[in-house]
């Protein structure tokens, strides 16, 4: 599962637009909300990572979201989305 979840945010890397569109979605907004529970540190340092090229951080903090119905959902209707 890793390798599939790190190929779709490769995906989404590679596209503005679809990001811009995927965070301005109702999903991408719970989505954000979810991974920001911290206060979002977690997220920039992750998100800033994965900007160099170093996934395994989102990867990780996704992974974990879903392990909740509502997270695994949330990130199955995204992937749905970017397909």
């Amino acid at each position: 599962m890793d390798l599939e979840l790190q190929e779709q945010i490769r995906k989404v890397q590679q596209n503005k637009a679809l990001v811009q569109q995927l965070m301005h979605s109702a999903d991408g907004q719970k989505l954000l909300a979810m991974l920001s529970r911290d206060g979002g540190a977690q997220l920039r340092q992750a998100t800033d990572a994965a900007a160099k090229g170093n996934t395994a951080d989102i990867v990780h903090m996704i992974a974990r979201l879903m392990e909740s119905e509502e997270g695994a959902k949330l990130v199955r209707n995204i992937n749905d989305r970017i397909k």
